[in-house]
């Protein structure tokens, strides 16, 4: 059985990737790596300097269009499955009662509950992709803008 330093070349033990920095020429941003890396692994490139950041003011629109979908979606889904637990705990014959020949009320509002739920995901689509798509595209697009003029995206 082996040492787990006896992998590594003499003077050189196991270091933790982690720990691990790479030093970086900011001319170039070129990795200048020690002759030797004992894991093998590249290191990341540091974050483009001059790259544009969306201003806070679009991101805090689109974040308030997402957030009011999600509500409203959500609250419709749920909102209707509470009413319909609720009452099926605490008013089981209400629940109980005949509609139409064997049908009853809580069998009618189970069914309403999958319509319901069906009806508020399709909401959300088609709300998502009227409100807060365009909104998603024009920050991408003031984002890109910049790095396509420059030639850095294609």
């Amino acid at each position: 059985m082996t040492h787990p330093d006896d992998r590594y070349p003499p003077g050189r033990t196991q270091r933790d990737p982690w720990q691990y920095e790479a030093q970086y020429d900011t001319a170039s941003y070129a990795p200048s790596y020690a002759p030797y890396d004992p894991f093998g692994q590249a290191g990341q490139r540091p974050p483009h300097l001059h790259q544009p950041q969306p201003s806070g003011a679009d991101l805090a629109e689109l974040r308030s269009a997402y957030r009011k979908l999600r509500r409203v979606s959500t609250l419709t889904a749920l909102g209707s499955f509470v009413v319909y637990v609720v009452l099926s705990c605490w008013a089981p014959d209400l629940m109980g009662s005949e509609i139409a020949g064997e049908l009853s009320l809580g069998m009618g509002l189970g069914v309403l509950q999958l319509l319901v739920t069906f009806a508020a995901v399709f909401w959300y689509g088609r709300s998502a992709r009227a409100s807060v798509d365009p909104l998603a595209g024009a920050v991408r697009e003031r984002a890109v803008r910049p790095l396509r003029d420059a030639g850095a995206v294609r």
